[in-house]
C-alpha cells in the first residue's frame, strides 16, 4: 500500500513555483518534480490539481488570518473597521504568496477560487457588507452608514491600492485609507473588544476547504 503523500511539501512546492515562475508554471508535473513525488501520489490525496491549489490558498489565508489576529489582538483600538482593514492589508503584504496572488497575479487567484467556489466566486479582501453589520451590531460602526456602499468602496480602494503595487510608501498609503475609514464609519468607544470578537467568528468561517466552501474576505 502506498505512503500518504505529505501535504506540507507539497503546498510548499506549489507556493515556491508560482513566486517564481509564475502560477501557469505551477501544473502536477512541476510540482510533484519539486515535492519529489509522483504524479499519481498527488491525485490520490488531490482529486484534480484545481483542489491542490484551493488547499494552497486556504493554507495561505489561515496564515494571512493568524497574522491579522496577531496585530489586532496587539492593538488596543484593533476591534475598529479601519483598524482590522489596517492589518489586513499589511498582512496581505507580509506574506509573499498573499503578496504576490493579490498584487502580481488576480486571474490565477480568480482560477484558484473558482475550482472552489464556481463562477459566482470572486476572491474581495474588503470587509464584505454582512462582516459590516456584524460591526454594527458589535457597535463598532454606525449605524447610519449604509453596509453594501460601504464594502463596495473598500473593494474598490484595495483594487486601486493592488493596482498600483507595488508601493514605496505603502504604510502611508494603508495608514491614509484607514484614517479615512475611522473618520467616515468608526463609533466612538473605549473598548473594541465586541470588533476583535466580531472579526475572529467571521473570520474564521471564511476559510476555503479542499472540498469548496467559503472564502476568506
Amino acid at each position: 500500500m502506498a505512503q500518504p503523500v505529505d501535504v506540507e511539501p507539497v503546498l510548499d512546492a506549489a507556493a515556491a513555483i508560482v513566486l517564481e515562475d509564475g502560477f501557469e508554471s505551477a501544473n502536477l508535473r512541476s510540482i510533484a518534480a519539486r515535492a519529489r513525488v509522483t504524479e499519481e501520489e498527488l491525485l490520490e490525496h488531490f482529486s484534480s490539481p484545481g483542489q491542490l491549489f484551493v488547499a494552497m490558498l486556504n493554507r495561505e489565508y489561515q496564515g494571512i488570518f493568524t497574522v491579522i489576529i496577531d496585530h489586532m489582538e496587539r492593538d488596543p483600538r484593533g476591534g475598529l473597521l479601519s483598524r482590522i482593514y489596517r492589518h489586513t492589508i499589511g498582512a496581505v503584504h507580509e506574506r509573499p504568496l498573499a503578496r504576490a496572488l493579490y498584487l502580481t497575479d488576480p486571474v490565477a487567484l480568480n482560477t484558484i477560487i473558482r475550482a472552489a467556489y464556481g463562477f459566482d466566486g470572486m476572491p474581495p479582501l474588503g470587509a464584505r457588507a454582512e462582516f459590516i453589520d456584524m460591526m454594527k451590531d458589535a457597535g463598532m460602526v454606525r449605524h447610519d452608514i449604509d453596509s453594501a456602499s460601504l464594502s463596495a468602496v473598500l473593494a474598490s480602494a484595495i483594487a486601486g491600492a493592488s493596482l498600483t503595487a507595488p508601493h514605496d510608501e505603502l504604510d502611508r498609503i494603508a495608514d491614509g485609507l484607514a484614517v479615512i475609514l475611522e473618520r467616515a464609519a468608526d463609533t466612538d468607544v473605549l473598548d473594541t473588544t465586541p470588533g476583535k470578537r466580531a472579526f475572529l467568528r467571521y473570520g474564521s468561517g471564511r476559510i476555503v476547504s479542499n472540498g469548496g466552501g467559503p472564502i476568506a474576505g
